[in-house]
């Protein structure tokens, strides 16, 4: 199939905050490229015929899963003409201001809806999964990533900068969402969406130490991943 590259503004039919198209016009992407722990998670679970990545960004995680329609999403010009070649099909337009079933107008439904690194960015997370479960076909499955703010990696980087981040402080520029796994489990449910796998990215203390490589040190971790955990990682399908 020839790649194509498909614009839309979002949703013609409310009232579209155009501010939101180039809030990341200068995100720093060649900071923020994909973990290769979020990228194995994503290529083990993505299966089926068709696959949506929302907020693919400039490095898209799907790049390298093999399926027959791969659709990226994203609002930032910017990374659409760096990514949209990775794709069959790439729209630009802002999930959070469309309605589900324009959405599904547009889209069509998928096996694989990949939302990598995007529910912390917006304010009303349980909107985007109800629109994401209502894209999913009968036996597909969500593929979701955000990062945890409570990490004891951020913690102590609060604590020896006086009560401000450093290391940290890009990584809370653009975040509005943190929530714990009990919160997100819980938006989760009422999105009629159920677990299938959990799994996580354990966090260090300070800059590669521990390192998340080392086994026990992700056991240590599991006791309490709210506050070990780097980022969480989540396999859901409808309920």
């Amino acid at each position: 199939m020839d790649r194509k590259l498909i614009l839309k503004e979002a949703d013609r039919q409310k009232k579209i905050d155009a501010t939101f198209f180039v809030k990341f016009k200068d995100f720093p992407y060649n900071d923020w490229k994909p973990a290769r722990q979020r990228i194995e998670f994503i290529n083990k679970y993505a299966k089926g015929k068709s696959l949506l990545d929302i907020g693919c960004g400039f490095y898209p995680v799907t790049t390298e899963v093999k399926i027959p329609r791969k659709v990226g999403l994203d609002v930032s010009m910017k990374a659409a003409r760096k990514s949209w070649t990775e794709f069959t099909e790439f729209y630009f337009l802002d999930l959070t201001q469309s309605s589900k079933e324009f959405l599904k107008k547009q889209l069509g439904t998928f096996d694989v809806i990949v939302a990598s690194e995007f529910l912390e960015h917006i304010e009303n997370p349980l909107d985007a999964i109800k629109k994401m479960a209502f894209l999913l076909n009968k036996n597909g499955r969500i593929l979701l990533t955000m990062p945890n703010g409570s990490s004891i990696a951020g913690t102590i980087d609060k604590l020896r900068n006086h009560g401000t981040y450093n290391r940290f402080k890009l990584f809370h520029r653009t975040h509005v969402s943190f929530l714990k796994t009990q919160e997100w489990e819980e938006l989760f449910y009422k999105a009629g969406l159920k677990i299938e796998v959990f799994d996580f990215r354990p966090s260090d203390f300070v800059d590669n130490f521990p390192k998340e490589k080392w086994n026990w040190w992700k056991k240590i971790c599991a006791l309490a991943p709210n506050y070990f955990a780097h980022q969480f990682f989540y396999v859901l399908k409808k309920n």
